[in-house]
């Protein structure tokens, strides 16, 4: 829905520039639901669609088996584009390595020291995710840090930078 569209539309009316009928079809125009945009990831590109996979990992903090569940989902329903396939496996790399060393990090709260070690795992899954994140839309394809290689992933090479002197 446009507001501002439909204001100014309402101050044609009210100046007399426009009639009734012609602001009434303007509106419905405006009100219209193909004039909404909205996020339609069936038709949206293989980096994009892997960038926003990525992103769902935040489900988490919604409802934490959201955080692996919807990415899962997503990865399964387009598993047949190679690219959504080795992302998938990226972040399916990291949800059971972060579900393990959550599980240590548990075992050492007896000790104290489980609670850092958490909190920091936290801090890593919110960086690692938003680089996974960037790194998906720039069409690089490579595991988190730390992130235990349960699925094999043909990770893009890493090139060095070219330097002119």
């Amino acid at each position: 829905m446009d507001l501002e569209k439909i204001e100014k539309l309402n101050a044609l009316r009210e100046k007399g520039a426009i009639t009734e009928e012609e602001y009434q079809k303007a509106k419905a125009d405006a009100l219209d639901s193909k004039s909404v945009q909205s996020l339609d990831i069936s038709n949206m590109d293989s980096k994009s669609y892997s960038m926003i996979m990525h992103f769902t990992q935040f489900c988490c903090f919604i409802v934490p088996v959201l955080g692996w569940v919807v990415p899962l989902v997503m990865w399964l329903t387009k598993r047949d584009d190679p690219y959504i396939d080795q992302q998938g496996r990226v972040i399916a790399n990291w949800v059971i390595s972060a579900f393990i060393y959550s599980i240590i990090c548990v075992i050492l709260m007896i000790i104290i020291v489980g609670f850092f070690l958490f909190m920091a795992l936290i801090v890593c899954s919110i960086i690692f995710t938003i680089l996974g994140a960037i790194n998906a839309k720039d069409g690089i394809v490579r595991n988190y840090p730390l992130a235990i290689r349960f699925f094999a992933v043909d990770e893009t090479p890493r090139v060095p930078p070219v330097i002119n002197s």
